[in-house]
């Protein structure tokens, strides 16, 4: 599962690297000769897609908190730090986010199980590893005080996102405050940080895999979206500006 994660993760960055982009969000083609046949019909509203993404997952994180026993602190903690995530997120679509479009069905699904058995997997692999001999470098404290900048970085940015639109607006506009001076991907920057700190926390390989994935996954994503800002905005978009990482990338 290691190895199958991390390949599919990587195989999805590279795609979202060449232009094969996953349906959602800016990426929802608008080129009505491209659509598919029955297109109405195979389509979500966005809010809806995103939940989609979400749900299975956060369903799996409370299942685990009420079925599996709780043996040692370093257990706890993934759990929790998994649902808290999920949960944030879920309540950024219902109440943060504000959507413009629609996304395809078959895209929202596929990401949504693709979370859903990632999620389950970090979990049970973690429950397999009780009773096993401790690292000899515990980092489940710097994990989950990378989690927590983590998670505030990102919802920082998703606010500054959000502000950019007034009721009923659809256009989009170049963001600008945290670090959004900086790289046009600040709240993937805080996502990565996120899974680096669950990764830390539960110091196990799938979800080591499952880190360097989202980090390859993500990186494909943030280069594909600084390049749609530069063919959108053209010279009003500024060409310091990073996909991912500041000054780097």
């Amino acid at each position: 599962m290691s190895v199958l994660n991390l390949l599919s993760l990587t195989t999805s960055g590279y795609m979202e690297m060449n232009g094969k982009q996953a349906q959602y969000a800016k990426f929802f083609y608008a080129d009505s000769s491209k659509k598919p046949k029955n297109e109405e019909n195979r389509k979500l509203l966005s809010r809806n897609g995103m939940l989609v993404f979400y749900t299975p997952s956060f369903i799996v994180c409370l299942v685990a908190l009420i079925i599996l026993p709780h043996q040692d602190l370093r257990f706890s903690i993934v759990e929790y730090v998994l649902t808290v995530h999920f949960l944030k997120r879920i309540l950024e679509v219902l109440f943060v986010h504000k959507f413009s479009g629609f996304m395809m069905a078959n895209a929202s699904i596929m990401i949504g199980v693709s979370y859903c058995i990632s999620t389950a997997t970090m979990i049970y692999s973690q429950y397999l590893s009780q009773g096993t001999p401790e690292p000899s470098v515990d980092l489940k404290y710097v994990g989950f005080a990378v989690f927590l900048i983590g998670i505030s970085g990102n919802f920082y940015h998703h606010c500054i996102l959000a502000s950019l639109r007034k009721t009923g607006d659809r256009e989009y506009k170049i963001p600008k405050g945290g670090l959004f001076g900086l790289i046009i991907c600040p709240h993937y920057f805080f996502e990565i940080m996120e899974f680096i700190g669950v990764s830390c926390i539960s110091q196990t390989k799938f979800t080591l895999c499952f880190t360097l994935g989202t980090m390859l996954l993500l990186m494909g994503r943030s280069h594909s979206t600084r390049e749609w800002y530069v063919s959108k905005f053209g010279k009003n978009f500024r060409s310091d500006i990073k996909a991912l990482i500041p000054y780097l990338f």
